[in-house]
């Protein structure tokens, strides 16, 4: 009797913690922790939120006071940085329409660069990036880590009470002479703070040319655009915010000629007409701890450098056909993310504005994966899309679906730069 009491109560305890996800974290740390450099800490992953609905929508950003910077708000209750979620926990593009409603970042057609560090080991610096080009005088090492089941570049943490320096590092560009017109760069990165309260790390996305040299981690310099969870700046511009809260954020930065937007997550930060001097044939990102203080989140991910392409209408006329890479979804998921939005609603515009317009929307995936699943995959993600333009008033007589998987590739497979051009969503006129 007392055995099958202690038997039970054993029993209890152990799917208690194991639903507290104590226990699948202990079996984990046991299991894969040994010998791995890599950050143990856990935290949540981009584009987390809370649960609350998306009534408590973002109210945008507000208009700097005399002598203060702007800021950029979230809803009440609302995890800084991170759309709603529903109750199931996975963001979908239908309860996060009201947070992104004024976030307008499109990015660029043609990927330039991509680097995951999935290729990578641990451990070791990157060989898609360079230290050949202009920094200061200190510039601490790097070097990948994992980090919520991701590779990330991270600014090594020095010894305590010492100072740990910011690191520069530069893609290495295939091509010469100045980008083009028009480009995008995004990346995900840890907004924390060296110490509590104070302190918060920086990325410093640095658009110059070697000519210039080294233009140090002044926001005021053409070229250089400090981003972080606390002070965004350009050359003309300064907006705040408060996301120092350990969590990855997206940075995306959109460039036309001189004219520099950025945003984090789904608020515009920085609006500056004359943020970049031209020629820029030199990218790079640097990194700091704030205050020189020693930290172990000062780390980036997913760095994507693209050519801005045909406004939607050109590539309609001269094609016609649209290719978008802003329709975007989590790998092996057919749900929309939320920052397709503004793909979509310019799709959606255009679909509004010709009502004679019909589209075929046809599914594309790289080939990473079997064609069994990516043949399905690419169904259904030109189905969604279908659903969405529906729910938006479409009807559906003018809306028809195809996936074709990996099977029509629009550049090479070999590399993740070419993988990320294949993955696509097309619409064809019929």
């Amino acid at each position: 009797m007392i055995r099958n009491i202690f038997t039970a109560v054993l029993v209890l305890f152990t799917v208690s913690l194991s639903h507290a996800g104590w226990l699948d974290d202990a079996v984990k740390s046991a299991t894969e922790g040994m010998g791995r450099r890599a950050v143990n800490e856990a935290a949540d992953g981009t584009y987390q939120g809370t649960k609350k609905e998306a009534k408590d929508a973002v109210k945008g950003q507000q208009p700097a006071e005399k002598g203060k910077p702007g800021t950029a708000s979230w809803p009440a209750g609302q995890q800084q940085g991170a759309p709603p979620a529903p109750a199931g926990g996975d963001v979908t593009i239908q309860n996060a329409e009201a947070v992104y409603s004024k976030y307008d970042f499109i990015p660029g057609d043609k990927v330039i660069f991509f680097d995951d560090f999935s290729d990578t080991d641990v451990g070791e610096f990157p060989r898609k990036w360079t230290l050949n080009g202009p920094k200061g005088g200190n510039n601490n090492t790097v070097e990948v880590v994992e980090y919520q089941g991701k590779r990330f570049l991270r600014n090594n943490p020095a010894a305590k009470g010492k100072s740990q320096y910011e690191s520069t590092q530069y893609v290495r560009l295939n091509q010469r002479g100045d980008l083009p017109e028009r480009f995008t760069v995004e990346f995900d990165a840890v907004f924390a703070n060296a110490i509590p309260g104070g302190y918060p790390s920086h990325y410093y996305l640095l658009l110059s040319n070697n000519k210039d040299g080294w233009l140090g981690n002044n926001p005021h310099n053409l070229g250089v655009t400090q981003l972080s969870g606390d002070a965004n700046i350009s050359k003309n511009t300064r907006t705040s915010v408060a996301l120092v809260d350990g969590r990855v954020h997206h940075v995306a930065v959109s460039v036309n000629g001189t004219f520099l937007k950025a945003y984090i997550d789904n608020a515009r930060v920085i609006n500056d007409p004359d943020g970049v001097k031209r020629p820029v044939t030199l990218v790079g990102l640097s990194m700091h701890s704030g205050g020189n203080l020693p930290s172990d989140k000062v780390m980036f991910t997913n760095f994507r450098l693209a050519e801005g392409g045909k406004s939607i209408q050109s590539a309609l006329g001269t094609d016609g056909k649209i290719v978008t890479h802003g329709i975007l979804f989590d790998t092996g998921k057919d749900i929309i993310k939320p920052e397709s939005l503004p793909t979509l609603k310019a799709i959606l515009a255009l679909l509004n504005d010709n009502p004679g317009l019909n589209f075929s929307i046809e599914g594309h995936t790289d080939n990473q994966g079997n064609q069994a699943i990516n043949q399905p995959l690419s169904e259904n993600r030109a189905a969604a899309v279908r659903t969405w333009l529906m729910e938006k008033g479409i009807a559906a007589a003018r809306l028809k679906t195809r996936g074709f998987g990996d099977t029509r590739p629009i550049d090479s497979n070999a590399t993740p730069e070419g993988r990320a051009n294949n993955r696509r969503v097309e619409f064809v006129t019929f």
